[in-house]
C-alpha cells in the first residue's frame, strides 16, 4: 500500500493543472497516488486530463463548483477510504521542485509532533521572489502576517518556520492528525479555509511548519480583478474566524477594529466610484454576523466598475515632477514606475528627509534634501502617503497627495471629502457600531456553545 496521496483541486485552469500534474509525475518521490478534483470546469480541463494522463491520475468530476475547501474535501474523503499515511494538497497553478514532495515526506517521517508541513512558495513570475513561508494569525490586530513575503531568496532564511497555518496551495498533512482534527470547513467556500484548518491543528496540540527544502512556484494574484468575488469571501470568512476564536473579553476590541476598516473601505469606495465593492463589503459583513455561509448568491458578487485613472491623468504630459514624503520604499518604487510607464521622458526628483536611504535605492534619480530644496519651483509636487485618509489633519493646498493604491487628493472637492472623514465616521459609529457589537456578541456565543 502506498503511503502518500496527492490531491489537486482544479477550476478552469486547464494548462496550469496539466503542468502541475506533470511536475508531480516528474518528482523524485513517485510511490504515490494522484487524485485530481475538478470543480465543474468549463474550459475542457476534464477532457484534457483524461487525454493526457489516462490512468496515471484518479479524476473526480464535481457537478458544481464547491470552492477550494469543497474541492479539496472531495479528494480528502476519497483518500480517507484507504490507508495512506499522508496527503499532499496542491492548487492547480503550482509547479513543484523535483525534491519538494520527497522533502516534505521526509520531514513528517522524522517529526511525529508535526501534523502539517508547508512549502517555501515562490512567485511563478519571479522565480527567486518568495510569496510566503507560512504565516502567523495576528490576534492583536485581527489579521494575518505571512512570513518572508516579498523576500528575494539570496539571503539566509530559516530552514524550518513554525506557523499558525500554511497555504493549501502546497501542504502535506499527516492522516492520523487529519482523522482527529477533521477535514476543512467547506462552508468557507474559499479563503480562510486553510487558515482555520491550520489553527485547528495547532489547537489540537500539533505543530504546523514550513520546510524550506520543499519548494514550489505559484501563479497567484496575477489576474485583473473584474468582480468582487475575493472581496466577499475574504471579509465574510475573516470576521467569522475571529468571532469564533477570540475570547469574549476581546469582542469589543475586534468590533472597533472591524468598524474602522469597514468605514474606511466604504468611504474609499465612494471616493473613487467603486460602489459595487462597497455593496459587497456590506453584504459580506451582514452575512458574517448572521452566520450565512457556503457559496454566495450571485447578487453579492458584482462586476467592478471601471474608474478613472486619476493619478495617470495627473502625471500625463508633466515634464518635471517632485516626489516627497518618507514613504515605504516599495510604495515609492511603484509610483516612480507608474510615472515612467506613463511618460518615460518625465524628469523625476526625489525630495526626502532621509536622503541617504533613498539614494541607495534610487541611484538613477536626483535625490535632494528637504532642508535644502524649495518645492515652489516644481511644476508638480506629489506627497506620497500610506493612505490619503491618513493625511486628513495635515492637508496643504500646495501639495498633491497619492497613496499606495494610487488614490489622489488634487482638487478642493477632494480636500473637502477627506476633511469630512472624521465627522462622517462619528455619525456612522453612533448609528451602526452598537448594532455591530451586539450581533458580534450573539455570534460569538453561538459559535462557542
Amino acid at each position: 500500500m502506498k503511503e502518500l496521496s496527492i490531491v489537486i483541486c482544479n477550476y478552469n485552469k486547464k494548462e496550469y493543472v496539466l503542468n502541475c500534474i506533470d511536475s508531480v509525475l516528474n518528482s523524485s518521490y513517485r510511490d504515490l497516488d494522484i487524485y485530481v478534483v475538478d470543480n465543474a470546469s468549463e474550459d475542457g480541463s476534464v477532457e484534457a486530463i483524461k487525454d493526457k494522463f489516462k490512468d496515471k491520475v484518479m479524476l473526480i468530476s464535481n457537478t458544481e463548483n464547491l470552492g477550494g475547501s469543497g474541492g479539496f474535501n472531495t479528494g480528502i474523503r476519497e483518500v480517507l477510504k484507504k490507508d495512506y499515511k499522508y496527503v499532499m494538497l496542491l492548487d492547480n497553478d503550482v509547479i513543484l521542485d523535483k525534491e519538494a514532495i520527497n522533502n516534505s515526506y521526509r520531514y513528517l517521517e522524522k517529526n511525529d509532533d508535526t501534523a502539517v508541513v508547508g512549502s517555501k512558495i515562490y512567485s511563478m513570475d519571479n522565480r527567486d521572489k518568495i510569496q510566503e513561508m507560512g504565516a502567523k494569525i495576528d490576534f492583536e490586530n485581527f489579521y494575518i502576517n505571512p512570513f518572508y513575503k516579498g523576500y528575494i531568496d539570496f539571503i539566509e532564511l530559516p530552514e524550518v518556520v513554525e506557523c499558525d497555518y500554511v497555504p493549501a496551495c502546497s501542504m502535506m498533512v499527516r492522516i492520523e492528525a487529519l482523522r482527529r482534527v477533521g477535514i476543512m470547513d467547506e462552508d468557507n467556500f474559499i479563503y480562510w479555509d486553510d487558515i482555520e484548518w491550520g489553527y485547528r491543528f495547532k489547537k489540537a496540540g500539533y505543530k504546523v511548519v514550513t520546510y524550506g527544502k520543499s519548494k514550489v512556484w505559484h501563479k497567484m494574484g496575477v489576474a485583473q480583478k473584474t468582480n468582487t468575488f475575493g472581496t466577499y469571501y475574504f471579509w465574510r470568512n475573516r470576521i467569522r474566524f475571529f468571532a469564533k476564536y477570540i475570547e469574549e473579553n476581546r469582542i469589543k476590541d475586534f468590533c472597533l477594529r472591524i468598524f474602522d476598516e469597514i468605514f474606511q473601505a466604504i468611504y474609499s469606495c465612494n471616493y473613487i466610484g467603486k460602489y459595487s465593492s462597497a455593496r459587497t463589503i456590506i453584504a459580506a459583513v451582514e452575512d458574517a454576523l448572521n452566520d450565512v455561509r457556503g457559496k454566495a448568491s450571485q447578487d453579492k458578487i458584482l462586476e467592478i466598475e471601471k474608474v478613472k485613472d486619476r493619478f495617470g491623468e495627473l502625471i500625463e504630459n508633466k515634464n518635471k515632477i517632485a516626489l516627497t514624503g518618507d514613504s515605504n520604499i516599495e510604495v515609492l518604487r511603484n509610483i516612480v514606475n507608474k510615472i515612467k510607464a506613463t511618460n518615460s521622458e518625465t524628469e523625476i526628483n526625489l525630495i526626502s528627509g532621509n536622503v541617504k536611504n533613498i539614494k541607495q535605492q534610487f541611484e538613477e534619480y536626483k535625490v535632494l534634501s528637504l532642508k535644502s530644496e524649495s518645492l515652489k519651483k516644481y511644476e508638480t509636487v506629489i506627497k506620497i502617503c500610506n493612505h490619503i485618509f491618513d493625511m486628513r489633519n495635515e492637508l496643504s493646498n500646495n501639495l498633491i497627495y497619492v497613496d499606495k493604491f494610487f488614490n489622489v487628493i488634487v482638487s478642493g472637492d477632494d480636500r473637502k471629502y477627506i476633511e469630512n472623514y472624521d465627522n462622517t465616521y462619528s455619525l456612522m459609529k453612533n448609528i451602526w457600531y452598537p448594532n455591530l457589537l451586539s450581533k458580534m456578541r450573539v455570534l460569538n456565543r453561538k459559535l462557542n456553545k
